[in-house]
């Protein structure tokens, strides 16, 4: 079990709820080390999404993270021009990635906590599935929460177990 990681009934068949079943995003918006901050910014508005992955230039290079966090606290409240710096000056890298889709949540619950970070860069087969938030997570909980809750008033009603 995971430290601060509520378990329950809720949590899906035999208590497992995969990474792979609440990823909403599955075409990730990038954007390349030299797009300014202020183009970013329109693509995170315009896919109203919180950060966006930067592309790596070479193979061996490990993919960046810009988000929201980034643009205030790195550029705005520095007094910065977003339409001058460059995401590579504050994205942040490495990004942190899981390489199966089938990982259990806590699985990524416990990535996120070690790296300090609300978001992952989900592959599959060598594949860049999506992109997992700690509010996805908490949604996809709060979900089943509320369909194991249902579910249960229904068999109370029915007499069933």
């Amino acid at each position: 079990m995971i430290e601060g990681i509520a378990t329950g009934p809720w949590l899906c068949i035999g208590g497992r709820m995969e990474i792979g079943g609440i990823i909403r995003r599955k075409d990730i918006e990038m954007v390349e080390h030299d797009c300014t901050v202020a183009e970013a910014v329109k693509r995170m508005v315009r896919r109203n999404v919180g950060s966006l992955i930067v592309k790596r230039r070479e193979r061996s290079e490990a993919y960046g993270i810009i988000t929201r966090q980034d643009v205030l606290f790195k550029v705005l409240a520095n007094n910065l021009d977003l339409s001058e710096v460059k995401v590579s000056e504050v994205m942040s890298t490495p990004v942190v990635i899981l390489n199966n889709i089938h990982l259990d949540i806590r699985h990524a619950a416990k990535a996120m906590a070690n790296a300090g970070v609300s978001n992952i860069v989900v592959f599959d087969a060598g594949d860049l599935y999506g992109f997992l938030s700690s509010t996805d997570i908490i949604e996809a909980l709060a979900n089943d929460i509320v369909r194991t809750s249902l579910n249960s008033q229904s068999n109370d009603v029915s007499g069933g177990c």
